[in-house]
């Protein structure tokens, strides 16, 4: 959980310190809590996925597994800190030009790309103890991949849900937006990418 909270909060103050430094301190905070909230809802499912796809895996060790993939995911972030640093660095202040709406779609995007490496990394690391922990390697595999999906598709749209991360052009500085349940993740991916590709 230490790893998690600063692997992650080093990450996320690099994410909100284009919109300074209130809304770094503000992402430090919300990128573990997406974890520990995705932890938390996937948990249960993931013991019951183990035991329904016959890996033998219950809700108390899938709940291991899961915490240790996302602390090894928070180590991964911890260390991309400075490439999000220095991306943030050399983009435009937000404000600045027409082109804003393209920053914030590739700032999106870089950001997604760069969560989802870190995810998927971690979780390449887990493929192993998960096959020789289950009664089978072929059942370990399936609950391994069922976790993924399940720890993506969930992670996203909390981390939808507690957005901002980076402020949209236009918006204004703050912890939570006061509709967090209007619209998805994967419709605010399709919106950065028409938006650069129309810059």
């Amino acid at each position: 959980m230490a790893l998690i909270t600063l692997g992650c909060g080093a990450y996320g103050f690099t994410v909100g310190l284009r919109n300074g430094w209130e809304m770094g301190a503000y992402v430090a905070i919300k990128l573990p809590l997406i974890l520990f909230i995705t932890l938390l809802f996937n948990g249960l499912l993931n013991g019951l996925l183990g035991l329904v796809l016959g890996s033998g895996i219950g809700i108390r060790k899938s709940i291991q597994f899961l915490l240790t993939g996302f602390a090894i995911m928070a180590v991964v972030l911890g260390a991309l800190s400075p490439v999000s640093f220095f991306a943030t660095l050399n983009m435009p202040a937000s404000g600045d030009g027409s082109g804003n709406h393209a920053w914030h779609g590739a700032s999106l995007l870089m950001h997604t790309s760069l969560i989802a490496f870190a995810g998927i990394t971690a979780h390449a690391r887990l493929l192993h103890y998960v096959r020789e922990f289950a009664d089978s390697n072929r059942a370990g595999t399936h609950a391994f991949f069922a976790w993924l999906t399940g720890n993506l598709f969930v992670g996203a749209q909390i981390s939808w849900n507690l957005r901002p991360f980076f402020v949209s052009p236009g918006l204004k500085v703050e912890f939570l937006r006061d509709d967090p349940f209007n619209g998805n993740f994967y419709e605010s991916v399709m919106v950065a990418f028409k938006n650069i590709a129309q810059f």
